[in-house]
């Protein structure tokens, strides 16, 4: 997996491309989510549109960066799911636990 950041004011997105599926690409999100935390950002976006597979250990790593990101006093949206990992956040029940958006410019807005 390769994560690509980009910065919008005081927003971070994450934009992340390949797979999410292994306990060694959930460390490689965690890093990330530390680099960004250690340079005072706390609004932090994860951009999924070119993601092509999650596993249960990928969505384990994304609340655990929420986790870490809402200890820090910020906050972690998601945004650009297809359709079926969406289907997997409602599920789970988790889609009342982390804000998701269609678009990354609308989970920048959801900030302001």
């Amino acid at each position: 997996m390769v994560c690509i950041e980009k910065e919008f004011g005081d927003v971070i997105i994450l934009a992340l491309k390949g797979k999410l599926i292994s306990t060694d690409e959930t460390d490689i999100l965690q890093e990330h989510i530390k680099s960004i935390l250690d340079r005072d950002f706390s609004k932090i976006i994860l951009s999924m549109r070119n993601l092509s597979r999650i596993s249960s250990l990928g969505i384990g790593g994304i609340m655990r960066a929420l986790t870490v990101v809402r200890a820090q006093g910020g906050d972690l949206r998601l945004a650009g799911l297809d359709e079926n990992v969406k289907n997997i956040f409602s599920i789970t029940k988790l889609i009342g636990v982390i804000q998701i958006f269609d678009q990354t410019d609308q989970a920048v807005s959801s900030f302001a």
